[in-house]
């Protein structure tokens, strides 16, 4: 019997875990690297908003979904590699998880100068892409190719 508490357990710990409102990196999951990006952004940080009409995507090293907060990726050398987060909602509560799906979205880009975002964090630049497919939850892009740019 002492493998069935185990068992009960780490069920409870997995749920825990899976239903909390704050989501954090896991490896092997998708991101989103965008390359390309002019030299007077590294050191700063970005913020991705995907959707399409049946999927949301947030892109963030993690992010607290009820407080609205979190922790940016780091633009370096002119790149910047975002760990992709899928929103679901089960109807009674939103959560994010790690995404590994294939979708086709539209993809916006806020560049911060703090690593901390918060729902009253200004964004100094926004990139935007059309149209990003990503396969296994993974997509890249190149800041060339992008939709629109503005520097606030």
């Amino acid at each position: 019997m002492k493998s069935g508490k185990n068992w009960l357990g780490i069920l409870t710990l997995i749920l825990i875990f899976g239903l909390s409102g704050t989501a954090y990196a896991q490896s092997g999951a998708g991101t989103f690297t965008l390359t390309g990006i002019p030299a007077r952004f590294n050191g700063m940080y970005v913020l991705l908003w995907a959707e399409n009409r049946n999927v949301e995507l947030i892109g963030a090293q993690n992010y607290n979904l009820d407080r609205d907060t979190g922790t940016l990726p780091r633009i370096q050398n002119g790149r910047v590699s975002i760990p992709m987060w899928i929103m679901i909602d089960d109807g009674r509560t939103e959560r994010l998880v790690r995404y590994n799906g294939n979708h086709t979205v539209e993809v916006e880009i806020e560049i911060y100068k703090s690593s901390r975002f918060n729902d009253y964090s200004e964004d100094i630049a926004y990139i935007y892409f059309e149209r990003i497919s990503f396969s296994n939850g993974s997509a890249a892009a190149s800041f060339q190719d992008n939709d629109e740019f503005d520097v606030y």
